[in-house]
């Protein structure tokens, strides 16, 4: 008879609340992906909980000038800016490569003003039967609010909400921990019905060129992002959902290990994106599927839907029976 491993009768699905089932928690980050299959060649697609398009708009967009991607100690730092086909040239082109690999998606869409967020959902209306939900990224600039970025007002996250109503699919809105006010804005999310949150997008900062003394990037500040940020995801997220345990929260910051995964998850977060480790790893995907049933076997869990918000419940000490 053959042993079996720990971790071997795991089960690792989760839902993000009653619209979306995955199978397991493991989604890329918005921005390291592409659009389309270009991680094929890495990790079979398939095999990730959902793949995470680079955001959207309805218009075409360059990116920021070079250099965009610079190290910064235990981080990275990046200026890519919101580059894209826009969403209409999306579907024709990109699209039919997730349609044939039957990759399950989440679009990620963005905006400059309301306006451009209730043009892409209109755009996206009647879109592939593979998109199975929309990543509303707020963490950019509001032209119609002196640039003031979308997810550091509630009312504006209000609006880019109440925009985006007409999808019928659901919503996860990304947040910036660079406000005050993240609480608050996750209250707001919550009462105009995004169906749940991402937390975190980059944490924003600056590198020095030492040789020149002058930025590292094209566009002088960035959004860092890595190890570094962990930390600051776990406890965004921890405290989200102190105030929402029934709010979904896909979790992202620092992801490079099952233990990180397991972390965020115990903090509070339903699933788990990882970004900045697939740059130093592509295959970090399947490394971290490989490895998470026999972490969480490790400690115990059975289940990945167990595992979230454990540490809310006496963590690893409450699943012990005298």
């Amino acid at each position: 008879m053959s042993k079996v491993r720990v971790g071997d009768s795991v089960n690792l699905e989760t839902s993000l609340g009653p619209k979306l089932l995955l199978s397991n928690p493991i989604m890329n980050a918005s921005g390291v992906g592409g659009f389309s299959t270009e991680l094929s060649g890495y990790v079979d697609q398939t095999s990730l909980g959902a793949f995470v398009t680079k955001s959207l708009a309805v218009f075409e967009t360059k990116g920021n000038p070079a250099p965009r991607v610079s190290g910064a100690g235990a981080a990275m730092i990046n200026s890519v800016g919101l580059t894209g086909p826009g969403i209409r040239r999306w579907r024709e082109v990109h699209l039919p490569n997730l349609e044939r690999e039957r990759v399950s998606t989440v679009v990620s869409i963005w905006g400059r003003s309301i306006d451009d967020y209730r043009k892409a959902i209109d755009e996206l209306v009647g879109v592939s039967d593979v998109v199975k939900a929309i990543e509303v990224n707020v963490s950019c600039p509001n032209i119609e609010d002196r640039n003031k970025m979308f997810a550091h007002s509630t009312e504006a996250v209000a609006e880019v909400l109440r925009a985006t109503r007409g999808i019928g699919l659901p919503r996860y809105v990304k947040l910036s921990p660079n406000t005050h006010l993240l609480e608050e804005i996750i209250d707001t999310s919550a009462v105009e019905g995004a169906d749940g949150v991402v937390l975190i997008n980059t944490v924003m900062g600056l590198e020095i060129d030492y040789q020149t003394l002058l930025p590292s990037l094209g566009a002088k500040g960035g959004g860092l992002s890595g190890p570094a940020v962990h930390q600051v995801a776990l406890r965004a997220i921890y405290e989200a959902y102190s105030r929402h345990p029934n709010l979904p929260i896909i979790g992202v910051g620092g992801v490079s290990s099952a233990r990180a995964v397991i972390e965020l998850a115990a903090a509070g977060a339903s699933a788990i994106q990882i970004g900045t480790a697939s740059f130093v790893d592509p295959k970090v995907f399947s490394k971290v599927l490989s490895e998470l049933p026999i972490e969480m076997g490790r400690l115990g869990f059975t289940r990945f839907r167990d595992l979230v918000g454990a540490s809310h419940r006496g963590g690893v000490a409450a699943l012990r029976v005298d």
